[in-house]
């Protein structure tokens, strides 16, 4: 297994704006993440309003010390009006080419050096760009929670869109868009992952999320189970003869299920995704644990010290 790891911004430091009692511990922990990142390996990361917490200045420095591609497709240099980061990175994976193109809406346009484009306008002209060049577009973007009901909308050719900016996490029964863009969240604090599997027949017949129809089909079987309750022993139509309204409500279920099996047995890309917890049940590698808490124990050694 090889998978692709993204981070879709807020990663590097614990606040957006820092102030002079917790500025060397968080700018030695954005450097100590990055390391972590490094170790485990990491395909993109996309630069949100935390990465830019201490300034341009030591967010470039950061990101000189690692392989990692940072990307932002609507970051400018304020005086030389272009990138200061690849706005997209292309991922070769299991056969399957992927788009990845880094937005934010959250950054402040206060910050001198930078300039802040449309993050919308920005997202659809890489787009369209990646047309006929990739299997799949991948959206990492660091917006508010209230925007994550647009997405789908304002980035219609996208494939995958991955969020930062805000505690919210998708789950696998949440409505999603049948044929995409499928939006996720990974919710607060890095305590889930996000895991989505790819599988692409033709890259021109429509995605399907697998997932979704799952959830759906168990969630209709568990409610029809609940009004079969009161009598297992009688026909569903004769129990609930006197009441039309629950006899409409199985009967809904019933041809939503269908339906949506119909569309599992179909032949088609599709994707599968649930949420990973990252909880004790991880198995520590003992190189990564050492890293991580002796970084933390640096951090605090700054702070105590200021």
């Amino acid at each position: 297994m090889n998978p692709i790891i993204l981070d879709a911004g807020d990663l590097l430091f614990t606040t957006s704006t820092l102030v002079d009692s917790n500025r060397s511990s968080e700018i030695y922990r954005g450097s100590a993440m990055i390391k972590g990142f490094d170790k485990i390996g990491c395909d993109a990361i996309n630069v949100g309003q935390f990465e830019l917490a201490a300034g341009l200045d030591p967010l470039m420095k950061i990101a000189s010390q690692t392989s990692i591609p940072f990307i932002s497709a609507n970051l400018l240099d304020s005086n030389t009006e272009e990138l200061i980061f690849k706005p997209y990175t292309l991922i070769d994976r299991g056969g399957i080419k992927f788009g990845v193109i880094g937005l934010t809406d959250l950054v402040s346009d206060t910050i001198e050096q930078l300039i802040v484009d449309d993050y919308t306008i920005a997202g659809n002209i890489y787009l369209s760009a990646m047309e006929g060049r990739v299997d799949m577009t991948v959206l990492l973007i660091n917006s508010d929670r209230s925007t994550y009901g647009d997405l789908h909308e304002i980035f219609p050719s996208a494939d995958l869109i991955f969020t930062s900016g805000s505690t919210f996490m998708t789950r696998p029964m949440m409505d999603q868009k049948e044929n995409g863009p499928f939006v996720f969240s990974s919710g607060r604090e890095g305590r889930y992952l996000n895991q989505v599997d790819v599988s692409i027949i033709d890259e021109n017949d429509r995605i399907i999320n697998r997932s979704y129809y799952e959830a759906k089909i168990n969630y209709f079987k568990k409610r029809i189970d609940r009004y079969r309750d009161k009598d297992p022993s009688v026909p569903l139509n004769e129990l609930y003869s006197e009441q039309p309204s629950i006899l409409s409500s199985i009967s809904e279920s019933q041809n939503e299920m269908k339906r949506m099996e119909e569309v599992l047995r179909l032949k088609t890309n599709s994707i599968t995704f649930q949420n990973v917890a990252m909880d004790s049940k991880v198995k520590d590698n003992p190189e990564m644990l050492d890293h991580v808490n002796n970084s933390i124990k640096k951090c605090k050694d700054l702070i105590d010290n200021h």
